[in-house]
C-alpha cells in the first residue's frame, strides 16, 4: 500500500497511525502541499478532491481519513482499533469525528488560503 501524505496535515497523520498500530507495512508518497502539488493532474487522477490523505490499496485508491480508518478495521481486524463494546465504540468515534470534523476544518490550510485570498489579514483569520 502506499499512503499520500504531507508532512504537516493532521489527517494523513491519523491513517499512518493506525497502519502502524496494526503493523501493516506501507510507503508514504509525499504531496507538498504549500506548492500546491495536490492540484496537480497527476495528484488529481488519483485523488479527485485534491486533498490528503490517499491511501493507494490493491483494489484501489481510497480517501478521506475516517473512511480509511473504517475500511483498515474492516479488512485488518487484529489488532482493533476500536473497543469492544458497542457504547465504547461510539465515543471513540465521537471523539474521532471532534478532531476531524469540529478541530480540523478550522486550522486546515484550504480554508486559510482561502480566508486570506478574501483579504483576510493572519489576525483575523
Amino acid at each position: 500500500m502506499k499512503l499520500y501524505s504531507a508532512a504537516r496535515a493532521a489527517a494523513p497523520y491519523r491513517v499512518r497511525i493506525a497502519l502502524h498500530l496494526k503493523g501493516i507495512a506501507f510507503e508514504i508518497g509525499t504531496v507538498d502541499l504549500l506548492a500546491s502539488q495536490q492540484r496537480g493532474s497527476a495528484y488529481a487522477a488519483l485523488n479527485p478532491q485534491k486533498l490528503v490523505p490517499t491511501l493507494q490499496t490493491p483494489d484501489g485508491a481510497m480517501t478521506q481519513s475516517l473512511a480509511i480508518l473504517e475500511w483498515l478495521e474492516e479488512t485488518h481486524p487484529a489488532p482493533p482499533l476500536l473497543p469492544a463494546a458497542p457504547h465504547e465504540r461510539a465515543i471513540v468515534r465521537a471523539m474521532a469525528q471532534i478532531v476531524a470534523c469540529d478541530i480540523h476544518p478550522v486550522n486546515n490550510l484550504r480554508i486559510m488560503q482561502t480566508l486570506e485570498g478574501q483579504g483576510l489579514d493572519e489576525g483575523a483569520r
